[in-house]
């Protein structure tokens, strides 16, 4: 019976010492995962902060240079930003009503929406080719006929 004693004292010891430790990994993760929600509150009071000095920028109070330089690096990609959406709006022939900022087809000439006279649209500007150097260009030494653009020619190698 000592033996059987002895055994099942050893297993009971190691069941606690596995529980024991079960029970400390446990604790350590849900303290890790603690930290990381700690840790992302300050990233989101860092974006706060940071919110809060931009906009004391953009209402004319005195910021370091170090912050300026930041700024105006905000501002550079918010020019970008807006240069992006402009693309956008045209090639989805559409623009904004000067009076209302409603989006509208390009083409009409009042808002839908507030009645507003919308400015006449600027013509496109013509392409810089000519229609003669859109077409195939023919060599005049061999009368082959070149690609559009080129500046030789495909067969003698003749300037076109």
């Amino acid at each position: 019976m000592t033996l059987f004693d002895s055994f099942t004292r050893k297993v009971t010891d190691k069941a606690r010492a596995a529980a024991r430790k079960s029970s400390e990994l446990v604790e350590a993760t849900k303290l890790k995962m603690s930290i990381s929600v700690e840790e992302d509150k300050i990233e989101k009071l860092y974006g706060e902060i940071g919110k809060a000095v931009y906009e004391s920028y953009c209402a004319g109070k005195e910021v370091s240079d170090e912050v300026r330089e930041l700024c105006d690096r905000i501002e550079a990609h918010f020019a970008a930003i807006e240069d992006m959406k402009k693309k956008i709006m045209e090639l989805s022939r559409i623009k904004k009503c000067p009076a209302c900022g409603a989006e509208i087809d390009l083409d009409v000439a009042f808002c839908p929406r507030c009645g507003e006279k919308q400015p006449e649209p600027e013509p496109e500007p013509e392409p810089e080719e000519t229609r003669e150097e859109q077409g195939p260009k023919v060599c005049a030494s061999c009368g082959t006929e070149n690609f559009p653009g080129s500046n030789f020619c495909r067969e003698c190698g003749a300037k076109l």
